[in-house]
């Protein structure tokens, strides 16, 4: 193992994790502080971040075509953030990329289950993992292309939304190789998650590719507070998604309209 590698494996995850926790942590403090300075007017909210952030988060009241019960509310959030129906209704062609390529990451995810389990779960997770990658690659490669051909997103890109992507295509071509060449071990990774946990170098034979794989994951760690990645936890701070299902669901005034969305919603009616 030569210093490159030995630096990668050893020594750069202690930079990389603490400074995307802490550069994430201070995104999210900065945007709950200046999100809407003018609610620094309330009542009980002067001196305190947490009061003025938490009072932009009233829930969306629908006077038309009437309110939802929580039961359609949750049904709804719960469709739209796993298919995604509301980018599907907007662009379908950027649904088609965006569903393929978190539903790839999501599965890389569950691959490494085996880490934390203690069953030999390797060929499955493995198996699981290289779909998972491929489809991160095709799909990502697929989003790339998008963004450089179609005129309206390539004069909204910056740098940074190039440098993420490459990364993120860097990430899951080389998990990809990585299966392709057999993979590493539940046992020699558990050893390796172990000695980064206790600050011990715990030394394990791998192949150069998973070397790469590492820089990968870490280079993503120390970009995603600076570009459009921030989305994977920020989603949850929106005041949209926090008032009303319409943030995934992507529409408004689903029962009235007779959608299949929310059959039990019903207008409000005034008595003449």
């Amino acid at each position: 193992m030569n210093g490159l590698e030995f630096f990668v494996l050893y020594r750069l995850p202690y930079l990389a994790l603490p400074f995307y926790l802490i550069m994430l942590g201070v995104r999210i403090w900065v945007w709950m502080r200046f999100y809407n300075p003018a609610l620094k007017l309330l009542p009980r909210a002067r001196g305190s971040v947490y009061g003025v952030w938490k009072q932009q988060y009233r829930p969306t009241i629908h006077i038309f075509p009437g309110p939802r019960s929580k039961n359609t509310e949750w049904k709804r959030a719960i469709k739209g953030f796993v298919f995604f129906t509301g980018l599907y209704k907007r662009d379908k062609i950027l649904w088609l990329g965006s569903w393929s390529l978190h539903l790839g990451l999501f599965l890389v995810i569950v691959a490494h289950v085996r880490v934390i389990l203690p069953l030999d779960l390797d060929p499955i997770c493995l198996r699981i993992a290289l779909i998972g990658s491929g489809l991160m690659t095709v799909s990502g490669t697929y989003l790339l292309v998008r963004r450089i051909i179609v005129q309206r997103v390539r004069e909204i890109t910056d740098f940074r939304d190039y440098l993420a992507e490459f990364i993120l295509l860097f990430f899951s071509a080389t998990a990809f190789l990585v299966v392709l060449d057999g993979g590493v071990s539940s046992e020699a990774l558990r050893h390796y998650v172990s000695g980064l946990s206790t600050g011990t170098a715990a030394v394990i034979e791998v192949q150069s590719m998973f070397v790469w794989h590492m820089l990968a994951v870490q280079l993503l760690l120390i970009v995603i507070p600076f570009s459009h990645l921030l989305h994977l936890g920020g989603i949850f701070l929106s005041r949209e998604f926090l008032g009303t299902s319409d943030t995934f669901a992507g529409e408004f005034g689903s029962g009235f309209s007779g959608l299949k969305d929310g059959q039990d919603e019903k207008p409000l009616t005034t008595n003449h």
